[in-house]
């Protein structure tokens, strides 16, 4: 649909003229009108048009005033006048300024229909040729932008879309909207922009917007990312940012600003009103380490003890106490804080998943809000519940390692701490999964185990009990005779006497 303004001083022609055509029936669609030039100058600040029809007799401006302006602004629109007066000097102005016809009033229908018809035909050709040359261009910048292109090529480019910049100081502006919206507004928000500044603006694979600004001064880009800034708070209903990268001398430095403009779009994460990210704005975060009172120790107890709703309530309480701090702490800090989180649990509590990683920490990397980190976070744990919801009715990858090995060196000092350097994984929760898999806590399995290899060595030995009490990991014999009486009853001689006899 293309899109169509109606000027003129006499409210019932332009409800004429909105009744008298079937626009839809011609891919157009009326968004607006004005009773004079001055008016319409105003509204369509904040919107494109693709064909304008005005009458030329208005007060404040008229319609040749209004064509004049707009297609220094709009110069893609078309223009069609309609005129009580049959002046020469008029027709002659109009036709000097490109316009399509210039009909009389009271208008005839089907000349009206004709001149529409032929107008949607120019502009249907000239959005075919405009966007064939433009996804070539954008291409080609977008590449440029990436250091994805030789210096020969993008001098052979440069000249094909007259992308030089008369020597001014350049910068890449960035322009993120937080909600998804239809590739048509994009379009129409990217034209604007470029009518706007008179530079190349781009739509990156993202579905963001990557304007190329020059400027002869900082003064002056600062006046041209005001004026932007106005036209999103207006075209804009959803959340949105404009990052501004740094100042470069020529074109085959532009990567330098758009990496800039990329670094400071990451400040969308604990920003909470639409608007300019410059390097200006973001002085005031800090970059040092924070400390939370949220240990990770109690998030990972949660998890390993089943505790859902605490684990939660732990993550959606971390993020509010940081997000409600004086202190401005930066969102590398704050991503970094949520990859720990991902990656300590993975490593402690769950080290068989580690194949969600890369996709969560993408993720994290991504985001543009403190509420979609947080959803992302507990997406996690909601899997790593399951996970281990599945692991309990198989038995832990992880114990079962554990207990293979402690079978095999069951006569040497173990420990959980020891086991939990061999293991990667934390002592505290290597003793927790421990517990819930074999039903015993460390210390009783371990004495548990080597007493049973104490008896077998009883049984099918001479050896004396003392040296046996070694040899299964009691590194003191008063230790082990005091732990085997306890257990089985007796003394290791006497149940040996016993177990032979039998």
């Amino acid at each position: 649909m293309y899109n169509v303004f109606l000027v003129d001083d006499e409210p019932f022609i332009i409800e004429g003229m909105k009744a008298l055509v079937p626009w839809e029936d011609y891919g157009l669609k009326v968004i607006g009108d004005a009773s004079n030039g001055s008016e319409a100058l105003k509204k369509l600040e904040t919107c494109h048009v693709d064909l304008l029809l005005t009458d030329i007799m208005m007060p404040l401006m008229n319609g040749l005033e209004l064509i004049s302006i707009l297609k220094e602004r709009q110069p893609h629109t078309k223009f069609i006048v309609l005129s009580g007066y049959e002046e020469f000097e008029y027709v002659k102005k109009g036709m000097k300024l490109g316009i399509e016809n210039y009909l009389l009033k009271p208008v005839n229908e089907q000349e009206l229909i004709s001149t529409l018809e032929n107008s949607v035909e120019k502009l249907e050709k000239s959005t075919n040729n405009e966007e064939a040359f433009t996804i070539l261009r954008d291409n080609t910048i977008w590449r440029c932008l990436n250091q994805d292109i030789d210096a020969k090529e993008w001098r052979e480019r440069v000249d094909l879309y007259n992308l030089e910049f008369d020597g001014q100081k350049l910068a890449v502006v960035l322009m993120q909207i937080s909600d998804e919206i239809e590739h048509e507004n994009i379009s129409l928000c990217r034209k604007r922009v470029e009518e706007l500044f008179r530079s190349v603006c781009i739509i990156n694979p993202d579905g963001e917007l990557i304007l190329l600004v020059s400027s002869k001064c900082e003064k002056d880009l600062k006046r041209k990312l005001d004026e932007l800034n106005e036209l999103f708070a207006g075209y804009v209903s959803c959340k949105y940012h404009i990052s501004v990268g740094s100042f470069v001398c020529s074109t085959n430095e532009l990567y330098k600003s758009y990496q800039r403009a990329k670094e400071l779009s990451s400040f969308r994460l604990v920003l909470k009103e639409s608007g300019l990210i410059t390097d200006e704005s973001i002085m005031q975060y800090t970059h040092a380490s924070f400390s939370t009172s949220y240990e990770l120790d109690d998030l990972k107890r949660y998890i390993v003890g089943s505790e859902q709703e605490k684990a939660f309530l732990w993550i959606k309480d971390a993020f509010t106490v940081i997000n409600k701090s004086t202190k401005k702490v930066a969102p590398t800090i704050i991503r970094g804080f949520a990859i720990d989180i991902v990656t300590s649990i993975q490593k402690d509590v769950s080290s068989h998943a580690n194949d969600q990683t890369v996709g969560i920490v993408k993720r994290i990397l991504e985001t543009y809000s403190m509420e979609l980190l947080v959803d992302i976070l507990i997406d996690f744990i909601e899997g790593i519940f399951r996970t281990l919801e599945q692991k309990t009715q198989h038995g832990s990858p992880i114990i079962q390692s554990v207990v293979q090995y402690i079978q095999e060196h069951f006569h040497e000092e173990l420990s959980l701490k020891t086991l939990s350097y061999k293991f990667h994984i934390n002592s505290i929760y290597l003793g927790q999964l421990f517990q819930k898999e074999t039903g015993l806590v460390f210390s009783e399995y371990m004495n548990h185990l080597r007493l049973e290899k104490a008896k077998q060595l009883l049984r099918g030995t001479h050896l004396k009990a003392g040296i046996i009490g070694k040899q299964v990991g009691y590194s003191d014999s008063a230790y082990f005779y005091k732990q085997f009486k306890k257990v089985v009853g007796i003394t290791p001689s006497a149940w040996r006497t016993m177990n032979i006899q039998s």
